[in-house]
């Protein structure tokens, strides 16, 4: 079951969180007004290892050294003075770390609002680790002879256990469907399963295995039928049903096809978000990550490669989460509202967590 805070406990997260956001809003608008940055939301991936091989993914051939636990710490801490308001933790599998909980707890206490990505493998021996989250995100591609087959035999029941399971330890969660040529016309499954477990369903266009903007996106799916996804999960949102993705966000992917929005000339990546790899090197996204010098975080230190960073520079992707976030940052309403719904689920107070 989970642990209760007592009300000077409570008291005193809430207070961190309030000081880390207004820290955070403040920064960026400073930055937004005088053309800087501000390192609002920042993607730290753990590493690239995963117990899955999935079919539309090579990070875990992407070898790199990991970061200690430590020294993902002061990282934090370095990002967090700068303004950082919002981590979100990735792996390949982040779970794969022992010390995952280590870098939670220490995130929690500065007062980020922070989410993981997980294939929900290991949740169940993991629960009061992941109990200091504001979200966590697990990955549904379809019904189950989808799931197992693009991701690993077993898995679906183990994101379906594991869904249940965060619920009733009160952690806000959403499902990421990456959607593929197999799974395309089984959206409305996964849409099913949310709205059973009372929670949110987010579709993803695949990208290519090796994750570079300038290369094709979902080759196996043609733009009309992208554009024809974007109208069914318009048509269910207005419906009611528990679509994640924004209206503003699904209407640019009815426009567009697979490259929401068009070139990477205007986004925000590299601006006020960031994504640092395992070893430390600092991008403006996963997806630019070959635009930069390897190891420019380690050699120089992660604020100063954040500030360093060129702007990003390709023909555009289709990534969910960032078109997202570009569209809050850019203050779209809609998405902004879409987006507020998440950030105050992880307000309620919460008990402190064990050190992993």
């Amino acid at each position: 079951m989970p642990l209760s805070l007592d009300p000077a406990g409570a008291a005193a997260l809430a207070l961190q969180r309030l000081a880390t956001t207004v820290r955070a809003g403040a920064a960026f608008t400073r930055a937004r007004w005088t053309g800087g940055k501000s390192p609002l939301a920042v993607t730290f991936s753990l590493t690239n290892r995963c117990n899955f091989r999935c079919e539309y993914c090579d990070l875990p051939g992407q070898h790199r050294a990991e970061l200690s636990a430590e020294r993902w710490c002061e990282i934090i801490d370095e990002l967090h003075g700068a303004g950082l308001g919002r981590a979100s933790l990735i792996g390949g599998e982040p779970l794969l770390r022992a010390d995952a909980g280590v870098v939670i707890a220490h995130l929690r206490r500065r007062g980020v609002h922070t989410a993981m990505n997980t294939n929900g493998w290991y949740v169940a021996e993991r629960l009061d680790e992941l109990q200091g989250l504001d979200l966590v995100n697990l990955t549904l591609d379809g019904p189950p002879a989808v799931h197992d087959a693009q991701r690993r035999a077993g898995s679906y029941q183990r994101v379906i256990e594991a869904m249940g399971l965060l619920r009733r330890r009160g952690v806000p969660v959403v499902t990421m469907t990456v959607v593929t040529p197999a799974g395309i016309d089984h959206v409305d499954h996964v849409l099913d399963v949310a709205r059973d477990h009372g929670t949110l369903a987010w579709f993803q266009v695949e990208h290519d295995k090796a994750f570079d903007v300038d290369r094709p996106i979902a080759p196996g799916i043609a733009e009309e039928r992208v554009r024809d996804l974007a109208r069914h999960l318009l048509a269910r949102k207005a419906a009611g049903w528990p679509v994640g993705n924004s209206r503003p966000v699904l209407e640019k992917q009815m426009r567009d096809g697979h490259r929401i929005g068009g070139t990477c000339a205007g986004c925000v990546a590299g601006r006020f978000m960031a994504y640092v790899l395992p070893d430390g090197t600092v991008a403006p996204c996963l997806l630019t990550q070959w635009q930069v010098t390897r190891g420019n975080g380690a050699d120089h230190g992660v604020l100063r490669a954040f500030r360093d960073l060129a702007p990003p520079r390709g023909r555009g992707c289709g990534c969910v989460p960032y078109q997202e976030l570009q569209a809050v940052l850019t203050l779209e309403p809609a998405a902004i509202f879409d987006a507020l719904g998440l950030v105050v689920a992880g307000w309620r107070p919460r008990a402190p967590l064990p050190v992993a």
